[in-house]
């Protein structure tokens, strides 16, 4: 009896009973555990693991972190770079470890995903990391702490269009490498001394968008959220006359699976990318702009900056000015669809030549210095 009072007058039994009780009711997770979980999907492996012919960058790990749903949402299915990205860089022949940054900032907060972003990069030692970050997912110092513990980092920098002072300029100088696909965008990087710039651009997982060779229902379609002057475009071709059909989140089709996207691309006459930014302030080059052709289906796209570095318009695809100009070459091309087929198996062409993601990222980690 006198030994549990003197248990129970103990400082350090309080102590041990108030973190259990804070445990209890936080729920908080050990960052090691919680890593144990985050990456339940485990290591990726490359080409040559698999029992192919070894890919370029056979023997190095790389972290990929990036959300694996779209926004960190499950209910919104999986993101577009779990559908691109990472199949790509599995098959450059990666160990890839992979790290589903929102779905970790969700479940755990802002600095807890940090330490365990540290932790991976500690313990499992990759060569180099890729990074996809949509927000302020992780604290500067843990992204830097990566860096300095002897991974090449890279960071693709998607908005640079819309978001390059609010966002990238701060970000950037935290990498070894910022990635953008906005031409304008190396310029003013180096007005803010952040010299280690690759200008890519958007791409396609090919073995995922692919011709399915099925009979075509649909005259004119878009897959994509009506933000901008969407509605306001789809609602003119209407008018026109023209039979269009809409996909995606805000929709009344709603979102579709990549299946039934892949399904709805090919058995479309017509694929419309509408290529303005979320703030509908921008228009800029765009996915669709390379999965459609990878699916052989035809492509009528909005004329941006740069488009004529990746396609031949009129050959490869299909380009329009202005609505007017849009409603004429929808017209034309369902008018027309022998000139239609043409154009199709030149942009199909042209895709799995060039514009694949294997073939960005071998580019980019060429011009890196990653591999020879």
């Amino acid at each position: 009896m006198n030994d549990l009072r003197r248990y129970l007058r103990s400082p350090y039994y309080w102590r041990r009973a108030w973190l259990r009780l804070t445990e209890t009711v936080t729920r908080r997770i050990h960052p090691e555990a919680l890593l144990g979980d985050v990456l339940a999907s485990g290591v990726r492996l490359g080409t040559s693991a698999a029992g192919g012919a070894p890919g370029p960058t056979t023997g190095l790990r790389l972290l990929y972190v990036a959300p694996r749903h779209e926004n960190g949402n499950p209910a919104r299915g999986l993101s577009y770079e779990e559908n691109h990205f990472l199949p790509a860089l599995a098959a450059l022949g990666f160990d890839v470890l992979p790290l589903d940054s929102l779905g970790l900032v969700r479940r755990a907060g802002r600095r807890v995903a940090s330490e365990v972003l540290v932790e991976a990069a500690f313990r499992y030692r990759p060569e180099v990391a890729f990074f996809v970050l949509f927000r302020d997912d992780f604290e500067p110092e843990a992204v830097e702490e990566v860096r300095r513990l002897g991974c090449t980092t890279f960071n693709w920098f998607a908005d640079d269009h819309w978001r390059f002072e609010s966002f990238s300029r701060r970000w950037a100088p935290r990498f070894a490498w910022a990635v953008t696909t906005d031409p304008r965008a190396p310029a003013r990087y180096r007005e803010h001394r952040i010299a280690h710039v690759i200008r890519s651009q958007w791409g396609v997982n090919h073995h995922l968008f692919r011709p399915l060779n099925r009979p075509c229902r649909f005259d004119v379609t878009f897959i994509g959220q009506p933000h901008g002057r969407r509605r306001a475009v789809l609602r003119a071709l209407a008018r026109a006359g023209l039979d269009v059909r809409a996909w995606g989140y805000g929709w009344r089709g709603g979102r579709v699976s990549t299946h039934r996207a892949v399904e709805i691309v090919n058995e479309s006459a017509v694929n419309l990318n509408l290529s303005n930014a979320v703030t509908g302030t921008v228009d800029q080059i765009k996915g669709r702009d390379f999965e459609v052709p990878a699916c052989r289906a035809l492509l009528l796209t909005q004329r941006v900056e740069a488009l004529d570095d990746y396609y031949d318009p009129g050959t490869e695809v299909l380009v329009y000015d202005g609505l007017d100009d849009l409603v004429d070459r929808a017209r034309w091309a369902l008018g027309h669809p022998g000139e239609a087929d043409r154009i199709r198996d030149a942009g199909y062409r042209r895709v799995l030549r060039e514009h694949t993601y294997e073939r960005r990222f071998l580019d980019i980690f060429r011009r890196a210095g990653v591999v020879p």
